[in-house]
């Protein structure tokens, strides 16, 4: 019962937070932190690849913010990965709307797809954890957790 606290308490910290950055005020911040991250692997780090554009770097930030909303998702629904992506899709969907129509930020379908993808990758990652720890207990793998 303390862990299923400790998650939601997790779970909610991080809702404020991705709710204060997506609705804060500092949508040409998180844009010149694209352009740096391009600057940092582009030149001073030169490990990006030449058609690694500044857009490139947003998509890959906004398929990272979404990863763990994947796990905490899978985590809390006790459910199977998918429901968890579901969610996240739509949720994200709501963000997109609200920014687009009521904040001065920018929705975007780029943006949709990228945090679904994170979420995926989360709500997977946590998925196949779990089944590997089922299996190395020996026992069979449960998308519930009790």
């Amino acid at each position: 019962m303390r862990d299923h606290r400790m998650l939601v308490v997790a779970s909610v910290a991080y809702a404020v937070g991705l709710g204060v950055l997506v609705a804060g005020p500092w949508g040409q911040d998180l844009n010149d932190l694209t352009v740096r991250c391009y600057t940092f692997f582009r030149y001073d780090w030169p490990i990006a690849p030449e058609w690694a554009l500044p857009h490139h770097y947003g998509v890959l930030l906004n398929v990272l913010l979404f990863v763990p909303v994947g796990a905490l998702l899978v985590a809390l629904l006790r459910g199977r990965w998918w429901t968890a992506v579901l969610v996240a899709g739509v949720c994200s969907a709501a963000i997109e709307v609200v920014q687009s129509r009521w904040l001065e930020r920018i929705g975007s379908v780029d943006d949709l797809v990228a945090n679904t993808l994170g979420a995926a990758l989360g709500a997977l990652a946590l998925t196949l954890r779990r089944r590997h720890r089922s299996r190395r207990a020996g026992r069979p793998a449960s998308p519930r957790p009790r």
